[in-house]
């Protein structure tokens, strides 16, 4: 190639020098000599022009000969594949880059370049509360006094973390790409599922999704599952540059806001610089154990139903008519990552009269009601001291966003005419990424979820109604079912701290392997009810042994 252009280049130079020009007999006039000098140049605009085509054709030629010859040759993988690539966090990266936790490409076919991802893990917890859960702490329901469970001691170790992508990738033309990505991991849950003998860990789909880009427009468009819209960008507003916490708890962190859920995603920028984006997203709702009845005031409600005929089989599912819908907009000025969003919710049940008293109600009808949630919220992402100090934080204020935040506050309660309430929140997050040396990130984090009380007569959430004196004392039922009837002990603020490590043990031709290590200190406080409010606590800490072959 480079020969190409230097005998190409010759050409010109020569033809330039050899261009004949007119007798020297003859003196010219300016106007003359000008025209001479036009001539001259644009000759050479013709020349350059041609010398410029054949290298593009010569490139073309050149890539086509690569891909009809591609030999897989293995190389060391690129610049650390981290969990959370922590020191790319502002760069302007699209969104048919490859872009996953470790990755290597492997050889294009007919165009199409498909990159591997994921890591191998070996990991542990220990927790003072037994949650009876492994690497994801149930943020929300830490036990009380009169569980066996609040004195007992809790440790597992797993492999379910381990996780593959695949992404595939392709160019329509210089401007148009497309993109499919997959990842899955092992914390799904199967019948058989267990720790005794041969644990059976079924596979979750974490995401799946297609993407198209129009970088001449500006444009974007994402479908399938993928995390929220509302969840916080590295940059702009591109898929798989998502600022997650570098937790090892799978459930991120209390204050922490997304879903991963099926998407339709539009979104458009303007220079790369500033992004506006809206999607429409799977709904589900969420609401405290027990809080909505069967009848209220002589209304029977139905809000949930029970999955089956291969569809979520003996899970409740709840009677969502509409999508949830997300705007945000991005800003990348240069320093720093910055996001305002907003979202619309619709929640719904259906009624059947069977008493006019109290509500006025029609007997024997039915009506299927509809109740409005909305929010707003903002991120902000800022390199405090480039390449070595990251700082973030977040928010969210509104009504019924429980199901957005990492805690799962309920996002309804029961009306008194049988529609769904919903309630008010708000969530927070902050934290830092701290980048001491090469191979090793320290990171912390601060969060919190608080709800307000929403309730009638003997109804509803928060309720000061609500008997709670059995929360502190366990007595012979309670420690053989681990329930009791005086605990309603409905969740008014979730909290956490958090803080751990993740150090690059190897890291070369073979591909990385890094060890972490978290400890989060988590709070659980609930509303004024009779006995008072009952609050408890627990003390996690995490392990975890990460292999990123590709």
């Amino acid at each position: 190639m480079l020969a190409i252009q230097r005998t190409l280049g010759c050409a010109i130079v020569a033809g330039w020098l050899l261009t004949p020009g007119p007798a020297a007999a003859q003196p010219q006039s300016d106007a003359e000599k000008m025209e001479r000098l036009e001539r001259q140049v644009e000759l050479l605009q013709k020349q350059l022009k041609a010398v410029q085509d054949e290298i593009k054709l010569s490139k073309k030629r050149a890539e086509k000969a690569a891909v009809e010859q591609a030999v897989y040759v293995a190389t060391p993988p690129p610049a650390p594949p981290t969990t959370y690539e922590a020191r790319s966090s502002f760069e302007t990266k699209s969104s048919y880059e490859p872009k996953t936790l470790g990755s290597k490409p492997l050889p294009s076919l007919a165009g199409v370049t498909v990159t591997l991802g994921g890591f191998v893990a070996a990991e542990s917890v220990y927790r003072t509360r037994n949650q009876v859960a492994d690497m994801g702490s149930n943020f929300n329901a830490i036990p009380f006094p009169f569980s066996p469970l609040y004195g007992e001691h809790e440790f597992h170790a797993s492999a379910r973390g381990s996780r593959l992508s695949l992404l595939a990738e392709g160019d329509i033309d210089a401007a148009q790409h497309l993109a499919a990505y997959f990842e899955s991991d092992f914390l799904g849950v199967g019948q058989n599922s267990n720790y005794v003998e041969v644990n059976s860990w079924a596979p979750r789909l974490r995401q799946a999704f297609l993407t198209y880009d129009n970088t001449d427009w500006g444009a974007h468009f994402l479908a399938g599952q993928a995390w929220s819209l509302l969840t916080q960008n590295k940059v702009g507003i591109i898929p798989r540059q998502e600022n997650l916490p570098l937790t090892i708890d799978y459930n991120n962190a209390v204050g922490f806001d997304y879903t991963r859920n099926w998407q339709l995603r539009f979104v458009k920028d303007f220079h790369k610089t500033f992004w506006l984006g809206v999607s429409v997203e799977n709904p589900a709702t969420l609401t405290a154990a027990g809080n909505i009845p069967g009848t209220v005031n002589g209304v029977l409600v139905n809000f949930s139903n029970v999955g089956a005929g291969g569809f979520l089989n003996g899970v409740n599912v709840t009677t969502d008519q509409a999508p949830d819908i997300i705007v945000k907009a991005a800003w990348d000025p240069g320093w720093g990552h910055y996001e305002l969003f907003g979202i619309q919710r619709f929640f719904t049940d259906n009624t059947f009269c069977s008493s006019a008293t109290p509500t006025g109600c029609a007997v024997n009808t039915t009506d299927t009601k509809t109740s409005y949630g909305t929010g707003v919220g903002g991120s902000v992402l800022l390199p405090a001291i480039p390449k070595y100090l990251d700082l973030q934080a977040s928010i969210m204020y509104g009504r019924g966003i429980g199901r957005y935040g990492s805690g799962q506050l309920p996002d309804v309660t029961i009306a008194s005419d049988g529609s769904l309430a919903p309630i008010t929140a708000l969530h927070a997050f902050g934290g830092f990424v701290l980048h001491p040396r090469e191979g090793l990130d320290i990171y912390g984090y601060a969060g919190i979820e608080e709800a307000h009380a929403k309730f009638f007569d003997n109804l509803g959430f928060g309720n000061p109604a609500f008997d709670n004196a059995g929360c502190t004392i366990t007595t012979a039922s309670s420690f053989s079912t681990g329930a009791t009837p005086t605990c309603v002990a409905n969740n008014k603020r979730l909290t956490e701290l958090t803080v751990g490590f993740w150090q690059d043990l190897y890291k070369g031709h073979l591909g990385r392997v890094a060890l972490g290590a978290q400890y989060e200190y988590l709070k659980r406080d609930t509303f004024e009810g009779i006995g008072g409010a009952p609050s408890t606590d627990d003390n996690v800490f995490y392990t975890s042994i990460r292999y990123y072959p590709f």
